[in-house]
This record gives structure tokens, C-alpha cells and sequence, in this order.
């Protein structure tokens, strides 16, 4: 497998990057093409004083992994990676990868800007430029 197709998503809070981002990835994996989604927060994603966090912070662990039930939902939590790190793990499993925000970031590909751009243009310029960019320029 190749170097997976990089669609960055960008826009002002509330501009519909997340929405676009689920119509987007649903299609997309509909039609059979895996699919990886990074997304940039200022928010904390792991809580103090949780066992995840505690992992990490607490006792340096590389990794926390929460597995729930029998893997139907798994959260992998980790320190110390590099947004190139974070792309190089996802680049062997998926086709696309998908990136909401890191608008200070240049990463090749194609970059949507939602305060430019209406949602429906934007789709299909996704939706083209994924088409373009997968081996065989399949329709999606």
C-alpha cells in the first residue's frame, strides 16, 4: 500500500468541520476506502486522576490503552508524539487520512478552508481530490 491521501479540514469555530468531516468519512467508507481521522483540540481529552491518565502521567507509561467490552471501542492515549509521529502510525492501516484543524501546519494533500468554502463545495472537492489521489482514480 501507498502513501494514504492527506485531506485537511480547516475552518473557524462552528463552521461545520466535524460535520463535514462525518459526511465525508462515511462516504468514504461506504465505499470500502479506510479511513483515519486526526483532529487538533485545546481541550483535555484525558481526566486527571482517571487510570489512563494516571498511566501516563503519573507513571510514564508510553502508552494507556482503554479497551472497552471485547475491542468494540478502544481509546489509545500517549505522550510525547510528534504530529509526524501520529501520521506515521496511521499511514499503514488507512487509505485517507483525515486532519480537522492544525491550520499553522502545511501538510500536502488537499486543505479545505471552511471560512472560504460552503460545506457542499467542499465535499466535492474532497470527494474529487480522494478519487484522484486513490490508485486507479475510482469513483466513489
Amino acid at each position: 500500500m501507498g502513501v494514504p491521501c492527506i485531506v485537511q479540514v480547516v475552518g473557524p469555530t462552528s463552521s461545520g468541520k466535524t460535520t463535514l468531516i462525518v459526511r465525508v468519512v462515511r462516504r468514504l467508507s461506504d465505499t470500502g476506502v479506510r479511513v483515519g481521522v486526526v483532529k487538533h483540540t485545546h481541550h483535555d481529552i484525558d481526566t486527571p486522576n482517571k487510570d489512563s491518565w494516571k498511566f501516563l502521567e503519573e507513571a510514564g507509561a508510553r502508552y494507556s490503552v482503554v479497551v472497552k467490552g471485547d475491542g468494540e471501542k478502544v481509546a489509545v492515549f500517549t505522550g510525547g508524539l510528534t504530529f509526524s509521529d501520529v501520521l506515521g502510525e496511521l499511514s499503514p492501516r488507512v487509505d485517507v487520512i483525515v486532519v480537522e484543524g492544525f491550520k499553522h501546519l502545511s501538510l500536502g494533500g488537499l486543505r479545505v478552508d471552511l471560512s472560504t468554502t460552503g460545506l457542499s463545495d467542499a465535499e466535492a472537492s474532497i470527494i474529487e481530490f480522494v478519487e484522484k489521489c486513490l490508485a486507479g482514480g475510482r469513483r466513489l
